[in-house]
């Protein structure tokens, strides 16, 4: 059977014969929800499109053809709510993912694209009598494109109206990705107006619509609802802190285990944990589905398939201006430890870059971060974090190198880790000092800058090598607490010591690089290398003044 790569549509998914988790009990729990508004939000390619598609195929009215696409899934065994829901529905399904241009005027522009598709594939409401003639007029300016903004603002609401009035009864409407706009616009400072189209559009056909039945909405993150969902009194939120809904976003460990059985592939599922598992929602301990797809398609190829599905602009974005206490706890996750932070469950974007819990909310709900146990207290829900698997460590590598390779270009961040790795020692400190003198964007040095702001510069710039080596900071050793370590994960390999100095004054700068790798050997830092069976370290003292850098370095066998 084929791997459904980037397959979202659930029709192409079954008459494609493709390989799937069944989901299909999705339908039950959402359906027999008690809220009229159903807001489930989850990371991107966790399954949110096709679970919507799913429903959108078995719910909508008068498909019976459809109804082989069920035939021995787990839905169809429980034969009194098929009967009761299975093409019973007029359904809305509508899309946002890919509402995401540079400017307002090009967004705005897909948006009535969108509607004008959506009112395409409902065009036989205007045979015969079922619309008036204005309402006729209404839906042809909509699937004309010259429809007027009010007209796109009621589009669904409008589209609603008109189903009811053809099948007597109230309406479904599924939305998929309704975010994506928003998170693009933020990103593009278009913000305030996608805020408002999108309020509108949601607020008419969410709030107070006599032709609703139930909505099902999802997306990556929950907007404020105050900023978009404003007056909606019945809706509910099912977010990657609570467990309803775990179990049908994201692959089970026993699905994988099922597809790997099924693929016939001779793969360890530790090492396939250790690369894609770690999301945790409720009880449920979840992989990333597009990644194991992915990496079944790749006869077992662990890499990082995720990093490649959307950009990562934002997060990116919000890193690189995140304040030096947000980069020191980043460097904490970066070294595989849990830190504690507020989390918000409301995502207000305008507080993004000035509230903390805003930013660590929006890297847990988009996936890049996992949540190990909350508490509440202090009026703030405090989450335990950490990176949830191999490859998002990888994604936040990638991000971190290319922030250094944006002063030095690629190629030459890629001379720079092999340099040290190498032992070519002239050469590191030449691409350091360049970098050094060239960045003004990540860190600000200056005379007075702290050793801890240089320390977190240099993990930051070594974390390209942590494919091969294991890389901590802080770490005791010895006599003391040691600055960075870089452990080979070939024994044959040298390993890296680095120490750090400051200096106010230019003239110290040598004599505080030799202070640093004399500490390293009168400290017996070493000593760490001894437990892994590394035969000679490479030791490097470095000292800093502003925009200046100066180096000692000794190779040191282990006897």
């Amino acid at each position: 059977m084929k791997l459904p790569i980037g397959v979202s549509d659930f029709k192409d998914l079954i008459k494609g014969e493709y390989l799937f988790a069944d989901k299909s009990l999705f339908a039950k729990d959402v359906m027999e929800d008690g809220a009229k508004v159903v807001l489930i939000t989850r990371p991107r390619r966790f399954g949110k499109t096709l679970n919507l598609s799913m429903l959108y195929y078995f719910l909508r009215q008068n498909h019976i053809a459809d109804e082989n696409l069920f035939k021995d899934l787990n839905i169809s065994k429980d034969t009194e709510f098929c009967a009761k829901h299975q093409h019973q529905h007029p359904v809305i399904f509508v899309t946002f993912k890919d509402i995401k241009q540079d400017s307002y005027k090009e967004s705005y522009a897909d948006i009535v694209t969108l509607m004008s598709n959506l009112y395409e594939d409902h065009s036989y409401l205007l045979d015969g009598n079922i619309l008036s003639e204005s309402e006729k007029r209404i839906f042809r300016a909509v699937q004309d494109q010259t429809a007027s903004l009010s007209n796109i603002r009621e589009a669904l609401k409008k589209l609603s109206k008109y189903l009811k009035k053809k099948f007597k009864k109230p309406v479904i409407i599924l939305v998929d990705e309704y975010d994506t706009p928003i998170q693009e616009a933020y990103l593009q400072n278009y913000y305030e107006d996608m805020i408002k189209l999108m309020r509108s559009i949601f607020g008419q056909a969410l709030k107070d619509n006599e032709y609703l039945d139930k909505a099902i909405i999802t997306g990556i993150t929950r907007i404020s609802q105050e900023s978009l969902f404003s007056g909606l009194n019945n809706i509910e939120v099912y977010s990657v802190l609570r467990e309803e809904y775990g179990q049908y976003f994201g692959f089970t460990e026993i699905e994988v285990s099922q597809l790997i059985t099924q693929t016939e592939q001779e793969i360890f599922l530790h090492f396939i944990t250790e690369w894609y598992n770690g999301y945790q929602v409720g009880k449920y301990i979840l992989y990333n589905p597009w990644s194991i797809i992915s990496c079944l398609k790749n006869q077992g190829k662990l890499q990082s398939y995720w990093i490649n599905t959307a950009s990562n602009d934002l997060v990116a974005k919000l890193l690189r201006n995140a304040k030096f206490s947000t980069k020191q706890q980043f460097e904490q996750l970066l070294q595989g430890n849990i830190i504690e932070q507020p989390i918000s469950e409301n995502l207000v974007f305008a507080n993004i870059e000035k509230r903390e819990e805003a930013l660590w909310s929006l890297l847990l709900y988009a996936g890049y971060l996992k949540v190990l146990s909350t508490e509440l207290g202090n009026y703030q829900l405090k989450a335990r974090i950490a990176i949830p698997n191999k490859e998002v460590s990888f994604i936040y590598g990638n991000i971190i190198a290319n922030w250094f390779g944006e002063a030095i270009s690629l190629d030459a961040y890629g001379e720079f880790v092999k340099s040290l790795a190498d032992g070519e020692m002239i050469r590191f400190k030449e691409i350091l000092s360049s970098y050094i003198m060239q960045t003004g964007s990540y860190f600000d040095f200056n005379s007075n800058t702290a050793e801890q702001v240089f320390h977190s510069f240099i993990l930051g710039l070594v974390v390209g090598l942590r494919g091969d080596y294991i890389i901590s900071s802080n770490q005791e050793s010895g006599l003391g607490r040691l600055d960075v370590i870089l452990i080979p994960k070939n024994e044959l390999k040298n390993g890296i010591l680095l120490e750090f100095k400051t200096s106010t004054t230019p003239e110290l700068l040598l004599d505080k690089a030799r202070e640093a790798l004399e500490q390293i050997k009168d400290k017996k830092y070493i000593s760490t290398f001894k437990q892994h069976n590394i035969n000679s370290v490479s030791a490097i003292g470095l000292a800093f003044c502003g925009k200046q850098v100066e180096m000692i370095h000794e190779n040191i066998s282990i006897t």
